[in-house]
Parts: structure tokens; sequence; C-alpha cells
């Protein structure tokens, strides 16, 4: 990705930065333990609060 285009996605991510591979691995981490054993059929968003208008 070009620094250009960093620069114009940066403010549309409301957590101030955009994501890594470790967000997304934390997500799936969780949903693979015991702890999220009732979640079933969801659509979970995992973006930052990315902005997209």
């Amino acid at each position: 990705m070009s620094e250009e285009l960093k620069q114009e996605l940066l403010p549309k991510f409301l957590m101030g930065r955009a994501g890594m591979p470790e967000d997304a691995a934390k997500l799936v981490a969780f949903l693979a333990s015991n702890e999220a054993e009732w979640i079933t059929g969801q659509i979970i968003n995992s973006e930052g609060g990315f902005l997209r208008k």
C-alpha cells in the first residue's frame, strides 16, 4: 500500500490505526474458545470502526 493511500485511509479508522493480522487472530482465538460457546450464526464485523463514507 502506498504511503499516499495510507494517509488517505488512516482518518477513516476510528481506532486510530489500520488493522493488523494479530487483531483478526485475537477474534478467531476467542471464537474458538469455550468462552464463545453461546455465539452462533452471527456476523461479526472486525474492522476497527472503519468509516465507509
